[in-house]
Formats: C-alpha cells, structure tokens, sequence
C-alpha cells in the first residue's frame, strides 16, 4: 500500500478511535458509573476476574507505572471497594482484593454498562459486531507480539 492511503487509513482511523473511545467513555462515566472513573470501574473489573492481584499486577496489566495505580487503588479502598490482603508467607507481598460491597458493586455496574452498550451494539447485525471485534483482537495479538519482541 502506498504512503498516501497509509497517512489516510491513520488519519481515518484516529478520527473515528479517538471520537468513539472519548465519546463512549464520557457516556459511560456520566450516566452508568456516575461517581467512578472508568480507570476505577477497569480496576474493578480487573480484581473481579483475577480475585486478587498485587499493585505491581495491576500496573503492568494497564500500562501505567505503580504509583498511578496506588492512587486510584487507594481511592477505591477509602470507599469500602477494595481490600488489601498480607501474603501470610511474604508480609512484603501485598494483595489487592475486592470486597463484598466491591463485588456488588462491580456486578451492579457490569449490567448497567451492558444496557448501556447494548443500546449502541443493536444498530449494528451479528456479522458487523463480530469483525469489529475480531479485527480489534487481531490488533491487540499485533501489539502484543511486537512488545514482546522489544522486550
């Protein structure tokens, strides 16, 4: 492909993620999280399917370093969400958790955003949901296998 519909396919393409994903994630904050960040509700999330994960995890998982995320996990602590949990054979290891009204909470939220994006996903047949995501898991596997190759 040449240069000139390369610079195009971009330009396209950072016009419509960069649209879409502020767009979205402004919706979503506003009217289903109401008082949570999405940054928060990922963290969440993230407790919710692994159980338990040390900050350090956490960091890595969201490509961010530790210190951004002992912020937003002490925020959700102060609210009740998280947990922090000794390793009893390593005290220095640390694990996050989430707590009962933390997994309410995320269960909660988790069918609200399901409702919410399922308004926007009904416009669109079984077909086109299904190459959107397979073309953005086909990206996330690039990405992937190229950071590895970095590192």
């Amino acid at each position: 492909m040449d240069e000139k519909k390369i610079k195009l396919l971009i330009k396209r393409y950072e016009d419509v993620y960069l649209f879409a994903t502020k767009r979205i994630s402004t919706m979503i904050s506003e009217y289903v999280l109401e008082d949570m960040s999405i940054e928060q509700y990922a963290l969440l999330r993230k407790l919710f399917f692994s159980k338990s994960l040390r900050s350090s995890e956490l960091a890595d998982i969201f490509y961010v370093n530790k210190s951004a995320i002992t912020v937003k996990v002490e925020k959700l602590v102060k609210r009740g969400l998280v947990k922090r949990n000794r390793d009893p054979n390593d005290r220095r290891n640390v694990y996050l958790s989430l707590t009962e009204e933390g997994v309410k909470l995320y269960e909660q939220l988790e069918r609200k955003i399901e409702q919410f994006v399922g308004n926007y996903l009904s416009d669109l047949t079984h077909e086109e949901l299904e190459s959107f995501l397979d073309l953005y898991e086909k990206i996330t596997k690039i990405i992937e296998k190229r950071k590895e190759k970095e590192e």
